[in-house]
């Protein structure tokens, strides 16, 4: 079973460490230092914007995929490099095989 671990509320994964916002790949970098998570290969990046996707891509993540619960569309969404498009992060789980 996938170990999963939301990072959502990881205290000094934003853009207050100095490092930048999205699209840098850094706050993802920080979320995985902070979470013990050394390989980019299990991580995930779901997110309901361009910048969101973009940040995943740059980080390298496995699994990169816009949830389509936000103000952008599938259009929008899926015109930059992602992996999957999702109704939203509820089929996450689902995703993963865990739902």
């Amino acid at each position: 079973m996938p170990e999963v671990t939301d990072t959502t509320r990881t205290p000094g994964a934003g853009s207050a460490t100095g490092n930048g916002g999205r699209p840098a790949p850094y706050m993802i970098f920080r979320a995985m230092e902070a979470t013990g998570v050394r390989d980019v290969g299990r991580v995930l990046v779901a997110g309901d914007t361009v910048r969101d996707l973009e940040a995943g891509t740059n980080a390298g993540a496995a699994i990169v995929a816009g949830a389509l619960t936000g103000a952008q569309d599938a259009t929008t969404l899926g015109g930059v490099r992602h992996t999957h498009l999702l109704p939203g992060v509820a089929a996450v789980p689902a995703l993963l095989g865990l739902g």
